[in-house]
């Protein structure tokens, strides 16, 4: 797949208001129509894309473990970030789903990733010490 036709089919799962790609683009930087509703963040990932493809034109070839990989970075900057709402947070989600529909439309086969096995939380009861502590009134 192309980066313009991973534009195209972008603009096609997330919408023309998330992701506005000019047709007619003949470089990266005049690659969307408009202005993305989260301009900045979306003409980063469009250029981590990009770089992260090694991309010298618009019709270099890309490949989703170098695009999911472009993703990362901006996805956890947008989680940690105070002034992340709910809609970056869908907005990621959904082009994280869509870039694995969109290679796996191209049957190119997707690599599963291992998850690090999580550590479970020790849980203290609290009903042992609510029982020892003595509220004083100050009545």
């Amino acid at each position: 797949m192309k980066f313009i036709e991973l534009m195209a089919q972008l603009e096609e799962h997330l919408g023309y208001h998330q992701f506005p790609v000019n047709p007619a683009a003949t470089n990266i930087k005049n690659i969307f129509e408009g202005s993305p509703l989260h301009h900045d963040m979306m003409t980063g990932l469009a250029r981590a894309i990009y770089v992260s493809n090694a991309c010298r034109c618009l019709t270099d070839p890309v490949n989703l473990e170098k695009t999911l990989l472009a993703l990362t970075p901006i996805r956890q900057q947008a989680l940690r970030s105070a002034a992340a709402d709910v809609d970056i947070y869908r907005l990621l989600d959904e082009m994280g789903i869509a870039l694995n529909e969109i290679f796996a439309d191209n049957n190119t086969p997707i690599k599963p990733v291992a998850v690090p096995a999580r550590r479970t939380a020790v849980i203290i009861p609290l009903a042992p010490y609510r029982r020892q502590r003595q509220l004083k009134s100050s009545a």
